[in-house]
C-alpha cells in the first residue's frame, strides 16, 4: 500500500523542499497552499498524515489541526506542524489543538524523513 502525505504551505517553495525530501521514500505526495484547501482534499483522497505551516492566509495550521479532530475519520490522522514559528506559545497552540509534532523550520532532510516515517509506522501499528 502506498502512503499519502498531505503538504500544506501557503510557499511553492517549501512544499517542493518537501516533496524533494519525501519522495524518495516511496510516499504519494499531495499539496496545498492553505488550510481549506486541505480539508477538500481530505474529504476526498485517503491520506496517512499532514505536515502542516503554521502561518498560512485563509486558515492557518491550528484551525486546520482543530478542523481535522473534530472529524471522526480523521481524529487519529497524524498532523505535523512544520513552521518558522519557535516561540513556546506557538508550540503549546498547536499540540493543545491536537498536533502530533512541532518541527522547526529548517529542518534537516534526515529529521523530517525519520519524523514522518515514525508517526507514519506507529499509526500502522495501531490499526
Amino acid at each position: 500500500m502506498i502512503r499519502t502525505v498531505l503538504v500544506v504551505d501557503d510557499s511553492d517553495t517549501v512544499r517542493r523542499m518537501l516533496r524533494w525530501v519525501l519522495s524518495p521514500l516511496g510516499l504519494r505526495i499531495l499539496e496545498a497552499s492553505n488550510g481549506s484547501l486541505a480539508l477538500e482534499i481530505l474529504d476526498r483522497e485517503p491520506v496517512n498524515l499532514v505536515v502542516a505551516d503554521l502561518n498560512m492566509p485563509v486558515m492557518d495550521g491550528i484551525e486546520l489541526v482543530r478542523a481535522i479532530r473534530a472529524v471522526p475519520a480523521h481524529a487519529a490522522l497524524p498532523v505535523i506542524m512544520l513552521t518558522t514559528e519557535q516561540r513556546e506559545l506557538d508550540v503549546e497552540s498547536a499540540m493543545k489543538a491536537g498536533a502530533s509534532l512541532y518541527l522547526t523550520k529548517p529542518s534537516t532532510p534526515a529529521v523530517i524523513r525519520e519524523k514522518v516515517l515514525s508517526l507514519l509506522d506507529r499509526t500502522e501499528a495501531k490499526a
